[in-house]
């Protein structure tokens, strides 16, 4: 059975698209759960996304709405998919173990001119795939950032920077990384094609 996940969105203040208000599943109580399941605190998450805690926790306790950026930013914070706050509660019906082409997604990533297209097939499983599409000059952002897990990963077009810690790896195609995701770490097209990386996280 195709599951099918409808966002509905609004314009923010600040000209971000924003989660709207009559969004039928409640984002609070789904980040308050993920948060406190992975031990980390409002403060850690609040100043690893770069926002307030007061920002944070009216977030939790569904006073504000935040962004699609933003959620996308707590999600890799806590290292899950953006879907996992956003999604219905799994289907008891079982879930087929392969992902065809049709049922391609997307969602948006912390990062400028970066997103991120969904491989991993909808059956339960910890590993997560998916093929990150960088514009030429597009990145990670400004800024290094960890989250649990462990993550890997294949450059197929193109060629990226990745920062690990402090040390700087100039990837081109068919040259590939490991490395665990509780490390600082960032990455850049500095190329004058779109990259295209199969990226893998675990944990």
């Amino acid at each position: 059975m195709k599951t099918t996940y409808i966002f509905h969105v609004g314009e923010s203040d600040n000209g971000d698209m924003a989660i709207n208000q009559n969004l039928e599943i409640t984002l609070g109580p789904r980040l308050r759960a993920l948060r406190q399941q992975r031990k980390i605190s409002l403060m850690d998450l609040a100043k690893a996304s770069g926002k307030s805690v007061g920002y944070v926790s009216q977030v939790e306790r569904g006073i504000s709405s935040p962004t699609l950026k933003e959620l996308s930013l707590f999600s890799e914070v806590l290292g899950v998919d953006m879907v996992s706050f956003l999604a219905d509660a799994p289907s008891p019906d079982p879930q087929p173990p392969v992902r065809r082409d049709a049922d391609r997604s997307f969602i948006p990533f912390r990062g400028e001119q970066t997103r991120k297209r969904v491989l991993t097939p909808r059956n339960e499983g910890g590993l997560k795939m998916y093929v990150m599409q960088i514009e030429p000059g597009g990145s990670s952002g400004d800024a290094l950032y960890t989250h649990e897990g462990e993550e890997a990963g294949y450059v197929l077009v193109g060629a990226i920077v990745l920062r690990i810690a402090d040390t700087e790896y100039q990837l081109e195609v068919g040259d590939s990384f490991r490395f665990s995701s509780s490390i600082p770490h960032a990455f850049r097209n500095v190329g004058k094609i779109p990259a295209e990386v199969v990226w893998v996280n675990v944990g």
